[in-house]
Order: structure tokens, then C-alpha cells, then sequence
């Protein structure tokens, strides 16, 4: 007879009879008794059911919800996204992946295959299976399928973190200055500052550019990433494999700080200067001296720079031939063809600050003359003067 139905037909019979409070007691602790000894039978595999609809549960819950990184993944931005694959690329080295791919090395070294069919069989290991999962989780959200395997075979991504594992040097990213190509709005060319940093505190900046383009079909995902032409990834791995020969006073140039900061190399000028009404004299020059460059730009540092309108850059631009001017212009290792950034001096004090060589048209003005500056930079700039 099932516990539930011996119960109801006892209890039902004890409806008519009158008991004593004593005896209702003694009755209570008798049923209780059997209940517990007959509970015993059944509590471990109701507490297996109990755990199995618990866990059945959490996992609807689990895969019907999506995670907090599918969430965000969602909702990125493709410069958000670029964003983040730049910081795991260049922010380093990944201890965990080179620990993956030793094991795998090793592995591999250990078990000899001789033939594919040996090899193949390696592939289904466990290290091999860790390694790749470690791209997965790293970058999956942001590669389409193919593009992931094509930056994992041709060592697109963590490309530089191999070089870092034997030494004491830390990639860091500073700064991403993000262009997306007017006539072609997938496409992204970053412009990226990083860091190399000894465990003395030696450091030194080094500018990247590279490519991203995204899939059409497959919104928000990367379908190419390449380095761009030119991009600097060379010259990125000489610092790292001989960081010692960049070090030592000569660090890298960076723009003040009312800029994204880039690193520049060379800093040319033209100057024009009035001697009469109808005579003016123009001079040049350029230096690749580092410090000299630093403290021409620290000088700008920190100036209250605010946005000029079109009106305003225009009226300057007309005030061009008739004032004294110095034109200067930062160019940096990875393209040294391409002006990154102008700053123009007037006499008058007053400074245009532009990106490329849109002077007189884009850019920032300060909300003040400041012709002491002027005359300092002058000074300075006249130093290495070809005239």
C-alpha cells in the first residue's frame, strides 16, 4: 500500500473515535515514527530529483538568457569593437596564451608525428583543443568564423606577445585614433600608440596603423584585418628584440594634450616673415632631434585650445599673406610622406592647430593671443633653420 493512501484511510478512521489529549500525543509520535523510517527510504533519491530539477532549471535559465559579454557584444559599436581587440593585442604579454601554446608546443615535440594521420590525431587532443579555444574566447564575439582562422594561421593576432616571453618588457596601449574611410563606411584605419616598458621603468612609444574591415553579411563582425601598408609592424619588433638601443634620453615624441597622442619623429617648418611691405623672407627647416621636438611641443601643452568655426579659420587663412607666420609640421616614423598634424604661429599670437594639411580650413584655435609663445617657439625654431 503507497505511504500517502495508508495514511489518509488511518486518519479518516480516527475521525470517530474520542481520544484523550494523552492518547492524541502517543498517536502523533507513532505516525511520526513511521513516517521518518519509511522517509528514510525515500529522501536520497527525492533530494536527486530535487537537484536534477534545480539544475535543469539554471541551464534554461542559463541558454535562454544570454550572457552579460553576448549583451555587450551586441550592442557594440565597430569602433568599440575595434576598441577591444586592440586591447587585448596590444596590451601584454598574455601570460595564459603563451602558456597554451607551450603545452601545445611540447606536446607535440613529445608525441613526433610522423605522418597527417599521427598528426591529425594530436589535433584532438586536449592541448590543442585549449590553445584554439583561447582565440575563441578571445576574439569569437569579434571575427567572423573565417576571418578568425585565417588571423589565427597567419598570426594576425598576438602577433607580437611571442617576442615579449623572454624578456622583461610590457606592451602597453596608450592611445587608438580611429579614421573610418569617408567612401567606404566599413572600412576602419586605426592610428595606434603603444608602449614598451622595462622592469627599470624605461619606456619608449611606438605609432601602428593597421586596417579593419567589416563583413557586410555579417553586421558587427570583422570579416579583414590586415596591417596597413606601411603601418609600422616591422620596425614595432625591431624595438622589442633590441629595446635597449631605444632607450637612454631618446624617447619618442608625443603631440601636447589637448590631441589624441601620436608619436612623431620629424618635425619640419616654413616660415614667412614681413621685412617691408614688399619684401618678406621665407625660411625652412627640419629636425629628427627628438628633445628638440618635445620641448617645442611641451610648450604648447595645456593651452586653452577651443574648436574654431569655419568663419573664424577662414579669416585667418586670409590673414595669411599680410602677418608673420611659422608653419609647422609633424610627420612620424610609419609614413613620413604623410603630414600627421600642422600647428601654425601667428604673430599675433594666436596658434591653429589642424590635422594633415587642412590649415586655414579645420581645426582649433587658442581663445587667447599668445605672442610670448610665439616668440619662443620662433627662437627655437630658428635653431635648426636651413636659411
Amino acid at each position: 500500500m503507497e505511504p500517502s493512501k495508508e495514511f489518509d484511510e488511518l486518519f479518516e478512521e480516527m475521525k470517530e473515535v474520542e481520544r484523550s489529549e494523552e492518547a492524541k500525543r502517543n498517536t502523533w509520535l507513532a505516525l511520526k515514527g513511521r513516517i521518518a523510517t519509511k522517509r528514510k527510504r525515500n529522501i536520497f533519491p527525492a533530494f536527486i530529483s530535487l537537484a536534477i530539477v534545480a539544475i535543469a532549471t539554471f541551464l534554461i535559465i542559463t541558454y535562454s538568457i544570454p550572457s552579460e559579454t553576448e549583451q555587450s557584444a551586441e550592442s557594440l559599436s565597430n569602433e568599440e569593437i575595434i576598441r577591444a581587440v586592440l586591447e587585448r593585442e596590444y596590451n601584454g604579454p598574455d601570460k595564459e596564451h603563451l602558456r597554451l601554446m607551450n603545452d601545445w608546443m611540447k606536446f607535440q615535440s613529445e608525441r613526433n608525428a610522423k605522418n597527417q594521420e599521427e598528426y591529425d590525431e594530436l589535433l584532438e587532443s586536449k592541448e590543442y583543443k585549449d590553445f584554439m579555444n583561447y582565440y575563441q574566447t578571445t576574439f569569437g564575439e569579434y571575427f567572423t568564423e573565417n576571418m578568425l582562422t585565417k588571423a589565427i594561421s597567419t598570426v594576425m593576432v598576438f602577433k607580437y606577445h611571442y617576442y615579449l616571453e623572454d624578456t622583461d618588457i610590457e606592451m602597453h596601449l596608450e592611445n587608438v585614433e580611429i579614421k573610418q574611410e569617408k567612401d567606404h563606411p566599413n572600412i576602419y584605419r586605426p592610428i595606434i600608440e603603444v608602449s614598451l616598458t622595462n622592469s627599470q621603468g624605461q619606456k619608449i612609444f611606438h605609432t601602428l596603423r593597421e586596417e579593419f574591415i567589416f563583413s557586410k553579411s555579417e553586421p558587427g563582425k570583422i570579416g579583414s584585418y590586415n596591417v596597413a601598408k606601411g603601418g609600422g609592424s616591422i620596425e614595432f619588433r625591431e624595438k622589442i628584440e633590441n629595446f635597449n638601443s631605444y632607450v637612454g634620453g631618446n624617447e619618442d615624441v608625443r603631440t601636447p594634450s589637448f590631441r589624441k597622442t601620436i608619436s612623431f619623429d620629424t618635425l619640419c617648418f616654413n616660415g614667412k616673415i614681413f621685412e617691408n611691405e614688399n619684401t618678406q623672407k621665407n625660411i625652412h627647416g627640419c629636425t629628427s632631434d627628438r628633445k628638440k621636438i618635445n620641448s617645442i611641443l611641451k610648450i604648447f601643452d595645456h593651452l586653452p585650445i577651443k574648436e574654431a568655426t569655419e568663419q573664424e579659420s577662414r579669416k585667418r587663412a586670409e590673414a595669411l599673406p599680410q602677418m608673420d607666420n611659422y608653419q609647422i609640421y609633424l610627420t612620424n616614423e610609419v609614413d613620413k610622406g604623410t603630414t600627421f598634424y600642422t600647428i601654425t604661429l601667428y604673430e599675433d599670437g594666436v596658434l591653429m592647430f589642424a590635422p594633415g594639411l587642412d590649415l586655414g580650413i579645420l581645426g582649433d584655435i587658442t581663445t587667447a593671443p599668445h605672442a610670448v609663445i610665439y616668440e619662443k617657439v620662433k627662437l627655437m625654431l630658428d635653431e635648426f633653420s636651413d636659411n
